[in-house]
């Protein structure tokens, strides 16, 4: 049992004496001052409180002080016993402290936990690969963090966990929509120019806003835990209008005699290796020699780290038989998406496409000719829509691609209308 009392380190001194709480539990002392201080002569020892005498007029206050206070220590002492806390003397101190005041709670900042976030990402496991947190994803942390920061000085209010509400993450939304804008470069015209972000990029955002805020509700930091309901908010994406090259545009970009460009001629055959393999470009740009295994390419997805076995098609034989059974060499994303733009232009692939957008809460609607819109991540649509359009399984496919879920891989199937049709129409002509 806890033993409480109060009494004086002099009890024969003619000056004031401070008043002590003393505890003792288990065969341990502590000994804690209350700050208060009292005349030995007016100090009853027996009922350990200020007498009642008019020469001290904060006896009354003192004296609920000290019953106040042996409660607390009481209440220290149980919740210890029932949460199974050593009962230490800097237990018992920490929380006489915080009831005095003497120790105020750091209030939880908004910044200094996002910025240890970020910086522990390097380290952390990410729970749905067993990995680190990848490089990309830290970028784009970064990228939000400034988008934040500019919000909040835009704004005029700090970000703080005790004011964070729906009402915040719905005016970043509005912020991100109407006023932020990031800077391109136009191509055509040479010069940089200010562009309103998509749905899409909004919505990445908010999604990192509340990976953040996730991150603070497991720290058992408080705030209004609405924001992070998908119910009672959403952020809008809408789907992109991403093309896929058909395997007639692919066999004539094969074709092309590019030996008087080596830099086209290296881009051209590692993007066709992504279209027949459904790589994306961290892994088809890194094919290392132990990959390939006969007529298989074996390797582990650097995004998901799942283990994906790859048949090797003619046209990826015929490539690696160019260098020698080995792949060629890699080619940076920004380059490489830089280059077989221009390799799809010197193929003919010049349809006109409509490409449809909606930025600053606008839509806007461009033309641009199929081989504008052609990136290294092209290579992975044209791999599961093309096997699509083949009739292969799409349990088969999504072995190959290393997808998990039916939905995600359909993202990737960009057949037309038409083509449903026709893949139809074929398949009830051979079943006649």
């Amino acid at each position: 049992m806890l033993n409480v009392n109060f009494n004086l380190r002099k009890q024969q001194s003619k000056a004031p004496e401070v008043i002590y709480l003393v505890l003792r539990w288990s065969g341990n002392y502590y000994r804690y001052t209350t700050k208060f201080k009292v005349l030995p002569k007016n100090w009853d020892g027996q009922k350990q409180r200020v007498r009642a005498v008019i020469t001290e007029p904060l006896k009354d206050l003192i004296n609920r002080h000290c019953g106040d206070m042996e409660v607390v220590a009481k209440r220290l002492y149980a919740t210890g016993i029932a949460n199974q806390t050593p009962l230490t003397k800097e237990y018992f101190k920490e929380g006489l402290d915080r009831w005095t005041g003497r120790k105020v709670d750091e209030k939880p900042n908004f910044w200094k936990f996002v910025t240890n976030y970020i910086e522990s990402s390097h380290s952390r496991i990410d729970p749905r690969t067993g990995r680190t947190i990848g490089k990309r994803t830290i970028l784009e942390y970064n990228t939000t963090v400034k988008a934040l920061r500019e919000f909040e000085k835009e704004n005029r209010d700090i970000i703080d966990f005790e004011k964070i509400n729906i009402s915040t993450i719905i005016d970043f939304r509005d912020y991100l929509t109407t006023v932020k804008r990031y800077n391109v470069k136009d191509k055509v015209k040479g010069e940089t120019i200010e562009m309103p972000y998509s749905l899409n990029n909004i919505a990445k955002h908010i999604d990192n806003f509340r990976q953040f805020l996730r991150a603070a509700n497991s720290s058992k930091i408080q705030f209004d835990t609405d924001v992070l309901d998908n119910k009672k908010f959403s952020p809008v994406r809408e789907a992109a209008d991403n093309i896929y090259l058909n395997e007639q545009e692919l066999a004539v970009i094969a074709s092309l005699n590019l030996s008087n460009s080596p830099r086209l001629d290296k881009a051209r055959d590692l993007f066709l290796i992504g279209c027949y393999t459904g790589l994306r470009i961290s892994d088809y740009n890194n094919i290392k020699p132990h990959n390939i295994k006969g007529e298989t390419i074996d390797i582990y997805q650097s995004k998901t780290g799942k283990r994906v076995k790859i048949p090797i098609l003619p046209t990826v034989k015929l490539i690696l038989e160019k260098y020698n059974g080995s792949t060629p060499p890699k080619i940076s994303d920004q380059k490489l998406n830089e280059y077989i733009k221009e390799v799809c232009c010197i193929a003919g692939i010049k349809e006109q496409t409509e490409k449809q957008r909606t930025r600053g809460g606008s839509k806007n609607v461009s033309v641009l000719e199929k081989w504008q819109m052609v990136s290294s991540h092209t290579a992975r649509r044209s791999y599961a829509t093309n096997m699509t359009k083949r009739g292969l399984p799409i349990q088969t496919i999504m072995k190959i691609t290393g997808h998990t879920k039916e939905s995600t891989f359909l993202k990737y199937v960009k057949l037309s209308a038409d083509e449903h049709a026709e893949i139809v129409r074929q398949h009830f002509k051979s079943n006649q």
